[in-house]
């Protein structure tokens, strides 16, 4: 194995060990936050990419000048802001939602970043080039390069189904909101035409009754069909969603309103 080879799978031990702490870290916080475990990262996996990311940009980066504490902190604190605003922001546009939202934080930019998280990176990154990423490094060049080899090639395949896996199940649902929204469009229509002859006036419902009851039962067949067939999309979910949805509740792509959330929001729009 030459050089260039042993440097890139090195590399790639570094990602998959500090994907590997970043998740653990954000389940720490989880945990300490709302006392259970939740798996917070993007995958189904025990890893967190930009984590991974992160840390190689910054060590990369700033091994030259890591012994100047100052400058360290100031260059790690602007790379991690940078690659969680760039992150931040493609997610949001493949996506079309926000992953994380700093929007309730001060000095926040669009909710993809804030001071305070900006600040609090730049110490970690200031730990872990200093304390932690030489004896990962130390780590990885102690562990017998076939055997290495080995283990990354099955964690960087696992790796990429997983983000396969992820990726296509969102692309799903997005497909199925389509379905959804035009099952709301058509219960807005039913609710319209509802309203529309009840507030015709009292004299001509009382008139037109019989054709009344007649409609209103053909609209309620209509309804009964539509929620059923939006109770089947509802809870046809995969795993991967079901996880997602707990792990980013704030998420409207993945936390579906049931049928009964949507007639009454419905309602309310009506009055």
């Amino acid at each position: 194995m030459n050089d260039t080879t042993l440097a890139i799978c090195r590399t790639a031990g570094y990602f998959v060990i500090y994907a590997f702490l970043g998740w653990c870290l954000e389940v720490v916080y989880q945990a300490v936050e709302h006392g259970r475990f939740i798996n917070r990262g993007f995958l189904n996996g025990p890893y967190c990419p930009i984590y991974g990311f992160g840390v190689i940009l910054v060590c990369f980066a700033l091994e030259p000048i890591k012994e100047n504490i100052v400058v360290l902190y100031v260059g790690s604190v602007l790379l991690t802001t940078f690659l969680e605003l760039i992150t931040g922001f493609l997610l949001e546009k493949f996506f079309s939602q926000k992953w994380w939202d700093y929007s309730g934080e001060r000095f926040n930019l669009k909710g993809y970043i804030c001071l305070k998280f900006s600040l609090l990176w730049g110490v970690a990154c200031l730990v872990t080039v200093r304390l932690i990423h030489p004896l990962t490094v130390k780590f990885v060049r102690d562990i017998p390069s076939a055997f290495g080899i080995v283990i990354l090639t099955v964690i960087l395949i696992g790796f990429i189904s997983d983000t396969i896996i992820t990726v296509a199940a969102i692309i799903h649902i997005k497909q199925r909101l389509v379905v959804l929204e035009g099952i709301s469009a058509e219960m807005r229509k039913i609710s319209d035409k509802t309203g529309e002859k009840i507030f015709t006036g009292v004299e001509h419902v009382m008139d037109k009754k019989s054709e009344l009851d007649e409609r209103n039962a053909e609209y309620r067949q209509k309804l009964e069909e539509l929620r059923d067939k939006y109770k089947a999309i509802h809870e046809k979910r995969s795993f991967t969603l079901k996880r997602l949805s707990k792990a980013f509740p704030q998420l409207d792509i993945i936390n579906i309103k049931s049928f009964k959330e949507q007639l009454e929001e419905l309602r309310k729009n009506k009055h």
